[in-house]
């Protein structure tokens, strides 16, 4: 299997401007940009930021400081850190079967009405094109239960956003991270963080490398045929 992508995003991800909910935090540096000085997490499941302990939401949020300590790359095993939720990329490659709330969404049965949606940076995704390597990752946000009236689209589960680190609008910095297995793995990653005019408009450019042989399992119709993954990606 052979996968290559490559985006280039002129979004928030990238370009910013001033705005007051950029006090929250660094992108670039140590502090997670996800929290407050009092260590309440801000989520954005009503499509502004507040503190989680003031939405009337079931909201399950992953932050960047999580993560990175449990050196999460790929956003299937977010699972692990929230119950319930259960993401698996289709045998056919086609999509995933994403199970919230104990309902089951596959792709290939239930077509483009989803029971579970994805968003990247308040924009809707299609499963296929988020259940890939991750980098350069703010906070993922699972909402439970319907968002409809919130997100735009049905979503009887619940929806699920990951959204990327804003640029610093005030100092030069960045990260380079890697990661290497005995079986042949290698994911490297990182971005550039670079003020342009200070406290008004910065640029922030991230990239990641990824090789692996996936589940290392062989087809009997294809003797010496070994599975592969290469993703390539820069926004």
């Amino acid at each position: 299997m052979r996968n290559i992508r490559k985006l280039v995003l002129a979004s928030v991800s990238v370009w910013a401007m001033s705005s007051p909910a950029f006090a929250q935090g660094t992108a670039g540096g140590s502090s997670d940009e996800a929290t407050t000085a009092s260590g309440d997490i801000i989520v954005s499941a009503r499509r502004r930021d507040e503190s989680a302990q003031d939405v009337p939401l079931v909201v399950n949020a992953v932050t960047s400081q999580t993560l990175e300590k449990l050196n999460i790359r790929e956003l299937k095993d977010i699972s692990s850190v929230v119950p319930g939720l259960a993401l698996t990329p289709n045998n056919t490659g086609t999509g995933s079967i994403s199970t919230l709330r104990g309902i089951n969404f596959d792709i290939n049965s239930s077509g483009n009405n989803g029971t579970v949606e994805f968003y990247l940076n308040d924009a809707p995704i299609t499963s296929l094109a988020v259940l890939q390597s991750m980098f350069d990752i703010g906070q993922i946000e699972v909402l439970r239960g319907p968002q409809g009236t919130l997100r735009g689209r049905a979503s009887p589960s619940g929806s699920i956003t990951v959204t990327t680190r804003r640029p610093d609008l005030d100092e030069i910095g960045g990260y380079v991270t890697g990661t290497v297995n005995n079986n042949g793995g290698v994911n490297l990653n990182g971005a550039v963080n670079v003020p342009i005019i200070k406290g008004m408009l910065a640029l922030r450019v991230a990239g990641l490398f990824d090789d692996n042989r996936v589940n290392e399992i062989e087809s009997v119709n294809a003797p010496g045929l070994k599975p592969s993954s290469h993703s390539r990606s820069v926004e």
